[in-house]
């Protein structure tokens, strides 16, 4: 992620020294693997007005009301008020979750922190930034990174932007750790996609 005035950086609440893969709940929405009837993504053909995306990525237009760009032939499903995009084979994933607007983005980020980290959610977890954004109606990012479920780091950003009086969403990237620098770019793109429609 660019560089942003937030929090310094946590140091690690464990070491990922001698963790073992044992299955454990997600943390957030569409971490978990897909179900049997995740369909791929088609590449379609770019709405009016929409910038030119990378090879490979297509427009998604959602019926919670949104556009975004997304990876053709990653697998798509709903996961509540999500919607999900999973590499096959692999463990990268975007999701957009729909939801209420949050009066103070930052002080809800804090908030989850708190909430995942109290429960155990997010062993070996790591606090890179919270950090408010210029951005929509008012925005905020969180990046953190921790041991998923498979025993592998994992590194995400995820943008809360209320886009309207009562209207809020939520985008999350997530790699492994080792891949998060590789794949910025992507997730600035993701970022810069996102526009919600009437």
């Amino acid at each position: 992620l660019a560089a942003r005035t937030g929090e310094p950086p946590t140091v690690p609440s464990g070491s990922g020294a001698g963790t073992t893969a044992v299955p454990r709940p997600a943390a957030f929405a569409c971490a978990a693997a897909p179900p049997p009837g995740a369909a791929p993504v088609p590449s379609v053909p770019a709405p009016a007005g929409a910038f030119r995306l990378v090879d490979s990525w297509t427009w998604h237009v959602d019926p919670a009301g949104y556009r975004i760009a997304a990876p053709v032939a990653w697998l798509r499903w709903t996961d509540g008020a999500a919607t999900c995009f999973r590499e096959p084979d692999g463990a990268r994933v975007l999701s957009v979750e729909a939801g209420p607007r949050r009066a103070d983005p930052v002080a809800w980020w804090r908030a989850e922190e708190r909430r995942l980290t109290g429960g155990g959610s997010l062993p070996g977890y790591q606090r890179y930034d919270i950090a408010a954004l210029d951005m929509f109606r008012g925005a905020a990012i969180w990046e953190c990174a921790w041991i998923g479920a498979a025993g592998d780091r994992v590194h995400t950003g995820r943008l809360l932007a209320n886009v309207s009086a009562d209207r809020a969403y939520i985008v999350s990237w997530l790699t492994k750790e080792f891949d998060w620098q590789v794949n910025t770019a992507y997730f600035a793109m993701i970022r810069q996609s996102f526009t919600p429609l009437p």
